[in-house]
């Protein structure tokens, strides 16, 4: 696994190399020094080489933000056990630049030399955790194959603590949020992953290495899977942006609007101890909340002066068409409620259905306050302030929110957002 990334959006951070570069050029060194290595086999050598310029063939994007799982591990370990570190450094390094030498041909999106740099980096530092996990077990065990098990799991942890972090700095997301992207092989592909590595060792060790090369037929079948679970992932998100498109095609003020909403909905979803998919999930609603807006009379809505009741009572009618427009689509059932209710109140007055405190969803009375105080401190940007009302300062905004705390908004999730709000001031 190892970060890779298109241009640089703007607001994304350059690659953290220079917090890598020694941590890498210290675990190479140590991978070559501080353990013993074995004169391997020049045809074995030569077999798991070609595995993993093989495996570098098919990788697979997990994440739009920059995550991708290249298949080599099994082999990097079979390196590792057989021959040394020092053999498993080489190979993972020979696998990253066959990785650079397809750009040239076209064959992978261009990473740019400070990202191959920092997955060299990362590579390194994840063999020498691999290594001393694995020096570990031998000096416990004689078995070649519980070896490579300690190899796979140091491996394993500290890469996709590494790139998790990484893509966590480039991304300006939650460190959790990006490790749990990096999970994304799900723990039952984990699990098959490992199962192939301990395999490709065993075969190793009793001296079938000829059978090794049938080990890209269920890496194949291991990729196809998850490139159908990302291209569901990929069509659920199209779909997303294809709503969101429309709704900001009919009203231009919802674009940043719905964006700055749903980033700090997500951090402050985190903040009160939601799970990092919940979380994702929340960010998702703040996205959608407004997408019955759709059916409102844009003549009412986009309106520079104070609605009269019947217009109001029909704007308010966009909570109830946004959970309608979305419940066909299975993918939208957790969120649905969460669209519905958040214009509900802890005090009962909210709409369209009155609940009370307790009744409401939390993540309905996150996006409450994060969409109240964005509508109120409004934007910079291109019809990025309401019409009807002058723009409120920070301090006032959140002023404001507390002074409602506990009729029209949640105390708690007030709390919450105030200390994401200050950090991100701070």
């Amino acid at each position: 696994m190892k970060a890779h990334g298109r241009a640089r959006k703007k607001g994304r951070q350059p690659v953290p190399l220079a917090a890598l570069a020694p941590a890498g050029a210290v675990s190479a060194a140590l991978c070559l020094t501080r353990f013993e290595n074995h004169v391997p086999h020049v045809s074995l050598l030569i077999l798991l080489l070609c595995m993993i310029g093989l495996a570098q063939l098919m990788p697979v994007d997990l994440t739009r933000g920059g995550i991708r799982v290249v298949f080599a591990l099994p082999y990097v370990a079979a390196l590792a056990v057989f021959c040394g570190p020092t053999a498993a450094l080489g190979g993972d390094f020979f696998g990253l630049i066959v990785g650079a030498a397809l750009v040239l041909f076209n064959l992978r999106e261009p990473e740019g030399p400070r990202r191959t740099a920092a997955n060299l980096c990362i590579s390194a530092i994840s063999i020498l955790a691999g290594s001393f996990l694995m020096h570990a077990v031998e000096a416990a065990t004689r078995r070649q194959l519980l070896w490579a098990l300690g190899f796979i799991i140091g491996y394993g942890a500290a890469n996709i603590v590494l790139v998790a972090w990484m893509e966590s700095m480039l991304n300006k997301r939650s460190w959790l949020g990006a490790e749990l992207s990096a999970l994304g092989l799900t723990g039952r592909s984990i699990a098959l992953y490992t199962l192939l590595g301990l395999a490709v060792s065993s075969l190793i060790a009793e001296r079938m290495q000829w059978l090794v090369p049938l080990s890209i037929i269920p890496v194949w079948a291991l990729r196809t899977s998850l490139l159908y679970q990302t291209k569901l992932y990929s069509n659920y998100y199209g779909t997303i942006s294809a709503l969101n498109l429309m709704l900001q095609r009919a009203h231009p003020y919802t674009h940043g609007h719905l964006e700055r909403v749903a980033e700090t909905a997500e951090e402050v979803a985190r903040r009160l101890g939601l799970q990092p998919a919940r979380a994702r999930l929340v960010r998702e609603a703040a996205i959608l909340h407004d997408i019955g807006k759709i059916a409102v009379d844009e003549e009412i809505l986009d309106k520079p002066a104070k609605l009269t009741p019947d217009e109001l009572e029909h704007v308010r009618l966009h909570a109830v068409w946004g959970a309608e427009i979305l419940s066909p689509v299975r993918e939208f059932s957790a969120i649905v409620p969460w669209i519905r209710h958040h214009h509900e109140r802890p005090d009962g007055n909210g709409y369209p259905d009155r609940l009370s405190n307790a009744e409401i969803p939390l993540e309905s009375k996150i996006i409450a306050v994060v969409d109240a105080f964005d509508a109120m401190i409004g934007s910079d940007e291109p019809n990025g302030k309401r019409s009807y009302r002058e723009p409120m300062s920070v301090k006032d905004a959140l002023a404001e929110l507390q002074r409602c705390s506990g009729t029209q908004f949640d105390p708690e999730v007030v709390r919450a957002f105030r200390t994401v709000v200050e950090a991100e001031v701070a």
